[in-house]
């Protein structure tokens, strides 16, 4: 028994092994006619010419089928362009028919390619390339498919006739039917992802996934398409079609009706173009919502069918990711139609009757728009809103909470929206009504800033703000006047195309402002470490070019009056000045009291792609000892305000440039500046007390010295200080340096050594000033180099002289450049006489050489 069992095994196993050696034997006599065959069979159908890489025959894959695989295969389409290209093309027969006299193809597989549609202005298409059937000759070998397969396909389709154009990838679809009839139902199946649909320039569907299961009936003659079954699916949400489509020569004619399965508000939203998806995209419903469109005419160059599209809710919800809480009883109706002329013209889209309650506050609204080619808006809306629970609607990721609410009384709109977007006819539309803040808040990068009270007025074009009250951030401010231009500013695009500008006059009046804390709430909500850098610098350029685009909408003047303000540890008072907003930019002029002095700033600031400011600061009678200690020292510890004091006036013209992240850029500051100090004073200066060996080191340690006066420049990260006199008690000198910001100096010094060895002879108060008259016999000369931590001297008298020499130039330049921007005249302190070397010349120039031209200015 074992012994039959086995041999019929070896039998079996043998059977198979001569099957398969016959199945191969044979595909390979096949395959080369085969091949010849099939390529000539489809080329003999086709106008244009099918190519081929390479071609196989399987007998043994599709079994008992045989598989001719075309690879490599690019269609000709009919204006000369690509068709379809395919990694591989499959034809699949019956695999005893290549041993009759017929071979017939019946279905087909194409993987792994692109196919392009294409119909040209005039209504020809690229892929009307098949012969008509009466050209055909007799052929043993015939295509007459009963089924079709795409794998991995991407489509595109471009109607230039109609302005329409689609590009989606086929992750797989079949379609089954006789092909080679002329009437025949087809089935067909199809899951896709939809890359875009733009008709006549606006783009729907981007990047949503679909599917859809159909049974149509076709009629190739009458050019008809019977929809007895279409279940349509884009995301989550399943559409019924039903109806017919015609298509003859010069139209298409449609009468089709659609419907939603378990109907919501996301099976409207799923349609809308790709902009507002992107603001109404998370919304959803709940309650008796209904959806119906009718398509019915025909659709030309020339004309467009019927069309209505119907959906409204009733006693439902809304609700959305960046709500606290949804909407509830929602009720609204809404109706779209191209009307009778059934044209964009004449098309009415609206909602009428909308109602909600949002934390128990209603709202209701009305919105109808006639007329797409040159929208006649009018717009209704009445009810609370209360911040807390919809402020997530900002889109900003720095707004974290809220509170309030903003009350909107009776508020109408009516006008043509080209009006609306443009400064020249806005004043043809009609607005009215008001909105009145109650406490609203929003908490911004952690301040809570509340708007305590305010009202805005709407009177056509015209916007007032009454009583508008702003506490938070350690600030008050309020705010009084009018502004023009509101709803261009607002409907503006993102490139302000039509140059719009809102156009205001405000009076702001505050007891207190933290500026610091206000600059933190334009900042990005993201820390640095918590994200890529290229990440973290997208951000910052983002909020760059917002500030941009907000300051190109501005044109007017903020009236200010702050009795108290701070920036960091910067205090100031009684400021009194201006804001001016014109062509991205920001001018402030204005008069302050800080740091028991007083300042005059005269500033602009470029909101640019990458930021600068141009500014010019007039103070006098400035407390030198306040100046380091609320400048934070200028961010060095080796001269503090613990070691000076004096009374100090200053003229600075500033030029600062941000990149395109908001990042500083310090290697760009450039600063010019002219210093003068009265009865100064330097205590534990640890750098002077190195010339103990030439005065008293207490003297050092205490250094009093008249006016002082000098020009000063810092640019290309580096302070650089022209030679200045230094007449004091402790010993006279002159000084001309540079230091740069991480603290590496270069110093010369000039001590006049013969007077301080005559005076350590003399009996003086310490506290006197030496006067400045040379009583000694010769000077010495020193170079101080290195570190402030880590530094060395050596004297050297040329070395010295050449600097001081070169200091006078710069000093000049500087001079110049502060007379272009401030006006004549400005006072050089020159050594004075006897100071000098004997037989030294001190170089004089004249004042107006050399003069620096500074833009801006």
């Amino acid at each position: 028994m074992n012994r039959a069992l086995k041999r019929t095994g070896i039998g079996i196993g043998a059977t198979l092994l001569l099957l398969v050696l016959g199945l191969v034997v044979v595909a390979g006599f096949f395959q080369e006619a085969v091949g010849r065959k099939l390529i000539k069979e489809i080329n003999k159908q086709l106008t244009t010419e099918l190519k081929v890489g390479s071609f196989d025959l399987s007998l043994l894959r599709g079994f008992p089928n045989a598989t001719a695989s075309l690879r490599d295969v690019v269609v000709t389409g009919k204006f000369g362009e690509g068709l379809l290209e395919a990694k591989t093309m499959d034809f699949h027969f019956r695999l005893l028919s290549l041993f009759g006299s017929n071979v017939i193809v019946h279905s087909v597989t194409i993987r792994d390619g692109a196919l392009n549609a294409r119909i040209d202005k005039g209504g020809k298409t690229n892929y009307d390339i098949f012969k008509p059937s009466d050209s055909e000759g007799e052929s043993n070998f015939s295509i007459s498919l009963e089924k079709a397969r795409l794998e991995n396909i991407e489509l595109a389709y471009r109607n230039d006739k109609l302005k329409q154009e689609m590009m989606a990838q086929v992750e797989d679809a079949d379609f089954s039917g006789r092909f080679s009839s002329k009437q025949f139902d087809m089935a067909s199946t199809a899951t896709l992802v939809s890359n875009f649909i733009d008709i006549d320039g606006t783009r729907y569907l981007p990047g949503k996934h679909g599917s859809y299961d159909a049974n149509i009936f076709m009629d190739l003659e009458k050019g008809t398409y019977d929809f007895k079954k279409m279940k349509l699916k884009v995301e989550d949400n399943v559409y019924n079609v039903e109806g017919t489509i015609k298509t003859l020569k010069n139209y298409t004619e449609y009468d089709l009706t659609a419907d939603a399965e378990d109907a919501n508000l996301e099976s409207v939203i799923a349609l809308l173009p790709a902009e507002q998806l992107k603001a109404f995209g998370d919304f959803t419903s709940t309650g008796q919502f209904q959806l119906k469109a009718f398509i019915n005419g025909k659709w030309s160059a020339s004309e467009q069918p019927s069309i209505e599209f119907q959906f409204g809710l009733e006693n439902g919800k809304l609700n959305s990711p960046r709500l606290k809480e949804p909407f509830k009883d929602v009720s609204f109706e809404a109706h779209f139609t191209n009307g009778e002329e059934r044209n964009s013209k004449n098309s009415i889209f609206e909602i009428s009757d909308f109602k909600g309650y949002l934390n128990r506050e209603l709202i209701t609204m009305s919105l109808k728009i006639e007329d797409m080619d040159d929208p006649l808006v009018d717009f209704q809306a009445d009810g609370a809103l209360p911040v807390g629970y919809m402020y997530g609607l900002l889109g900003n990721p720095a707004i974290t909470d809220g509170d309030g609410e903003i009350e909107i009384r009776n508020l109408k709109v009516r006008g043509f929206y080209s009006d609306m977007i443009a400064i020249g006819s806005i004043a043809t539309v009609d607005m009215s009504g008001e909105i009145n803040f109650d406490d609203a808040s929003l908490k911004i990068n952690g301040e809570k800033m509340i708007v305590d009270r305010g009202l805005l007025i709407f009177q056509n074009n015209q916007m007032t703000l009454e009583g508008l009250k702003i506490d938070g951030a350690g600030s008050e401010i309020d705010l009084q006047g009018q502004a023009q231009n509101l709803l261009p500013v607002l409907l503006a695009d993102s490139l302000n195309s039509k140059n719009a500008r809102l156009d205001f006059n405000i009076e702001l009046a505050s007891p207190q402002m933290d500026l610091a804390r206000l600059v933190n709430l334009a900042n990005v909500p993201v820390d640095s470490n918590d994200v890529q850098p290229q990440v973290y610098d997208s951000l910052h350029v983002a909020k760059n070019e917002k500030q941009a685009r907000i300051t190109d909408l501005m044109k007017g003047v903020f009236k200010a009056k702050v009795d108290k303000f701070s920036y960091h540890k910067i205090e100031g008072q009684d400021f009194v000045g201006s804001l001016v907003f014109e062509n991205s930019q920001m001018k402030i002029e204005g008069n302050a009291k800080g740091m028991d002095g007083a300042f005059k700033l005269d500033g602009t600031m470029f909101f640019e792609k990458e930021h600068r400011l141009e500014a010019k600061l007039d103070g006098t009678h400035i407390d030198v000892q306040e100046f380091f200690r609320q400048s934070e020292n200028f961010g060095q510890e080796q001269l503090t305000s613990d070691n000076i004091e004096g009374t100090m006036n200053t003229k600075m013209l500033i030029n600062a440039f941000w990149d395109s992240t908001g990042t500083f850029l310090t290697d760009e500051l450039h600063v010019w500046a002219g210093v003068g100090i009265q009865n100064g004073r330097l205590k534990g200066f640890k750098l002077l007390e190195e010339f103990s060996t030439y005065a008293d080191v207490k003297d050092l340690r205490d250094v009093r010295f008249v006016d002082l006066q000098n020009w000063i420049e810092v640019k290309n990260s580096t302070v650089y200080l022209p030679a200045m006199f230094i007449q004091n008690n402790a010993m006279n000198m002159t000084v001309s340096g540079e230091q740069t910001f991480d603290d590496k100096i270069d110093y010369n010094i000039k001590v006049n050594a013969g007077q301080v060895i005559a005076n350590k002879f003399k009996k003086r108060n310490k506290a006197d000033i030496i006067p400045a008259k040379q009583n000694g016999f010769f000077n010495l000369y020193f170079n101080l180099h290195g570190t402030l931590d880590k530094y060395d001297y050596e004297t050297n008298k040329k070395k010295v002289k050449d600097k001081f020499a070169k200091s006078e130039s710069q000093k000049q330049r500087i001079r110049a450049a502060l007379i272009r921007a401030f006006g004549a005249p400005l006072n050089m302190l020159r050594e004075p006489k006897g100071w000098e070397d004997e037989g030294e010349v001190v170089p004089v120039q004249n004042d107006d050489d050399d003069v620096e031209y500074i833009p801006g200015f």
